[in-house]
């Protein structure tokens, strides 16, 4: 055997071998339906994904998008192959829960149907109080975002992910901790990992109180306060 073909022997075995060890087994795969809340900071599925190592998650979230907008648009709706996510996050645009609550009943409806048809579960991505909205009288506070999430939940019977709750606590408790950038409320760093520990105990039915995963550089005081934020909002 000539010693190029054995060089490039052990250069394939070693390949392999690296790429064996850096796959990561894939026990859940979840699609996030949304827009700018969903995908900042370089989205909450990929916190997600650093909470939970055994998931995946897939993002469909151009900015301002409603459901509406996903539904015609088609794309989110392809995505969907039978039996290829485990759970599918719908996260409506902001407002439109306490704006248009018949085209946010309508569509989440639409969704689940087409999300069931394939396999998966539905969870509705309950958003959190814009400052924008609350200072226009605009109604659109955590307390009725609640209602209307709660109340699509219940008629179809799929799981809320109270996100917005969590927000509140947290700001309630730890004011220094800023969720979000500015009036229109879009997640800071600190939002985007809390969302994803909300919708980690959601999910996978059990607290991320004790998650080793940092999410980047948040401190671990931080890291700690977040975590447990989450878990007691979903009574853990």
């Amino acid at each position: 055997m000539s010693r190029l073909l054995k060089n490039t022997i052990v250069i394939c075995a070693a390949l392999l071998i690296a790429i064996t060890l850096c796959a990561r087994p894939v026990s859940t795969r979840v699609l996030f339906i949304g827009n700018s809340y969903t995908c900042f900071n370089e989205g909450i599925g990929g916190v997600l994904d650093g909470l939970a190592p055994g998931n995946e998650s897939t993002q469909i979230a151009p900015g301002g998008y409603s459901l509406e907008m996903h539904w015609n648009d088609g794309t989110a709706r392809k995505a969907m192959r039978p039996g290829k996510f485990k759970y599918v996050l719908l996260q409506e645009q902001s407002q439109n829960p306490i704006f248009s609550p018949a085209k946010f009943r309508e569509f989440c409806a639409k969704f689940d149907a087409e999300i069931k048809k394939n396999g998966a579960e539905t969870v509705l991505l309950m958003t959190w109080e814009r400052p924008d909205s609350i200072a226009a009288g605009a109604g659109a506070t955590t307390a009725n975002l609640e209602k209307a999430f709660n109340a699509i939940g219940r008629e179809l019977g799929i799981k809320v992910a109270p996100v917005g709750l969590a927000f509140e606590r947290s700001l309630k408790n730890r004011p220094d901790i800023k969720l979000i950038t500015g009036p229109d409320g879009h997640p800071t760093a600190y939002g985007t990992y809390l969302a994803a520990c909300v919708i980690y105990a959601t999910i996978f039915k059990k607290s991320p109180a004790g998650n080793p995963y940092s999410g980047g550089n948040i401190s671990a005081d931080i890291r700690a306060h977040l975590q447990l934020t989450a878990a007691k909002t979903l009574g853990y």
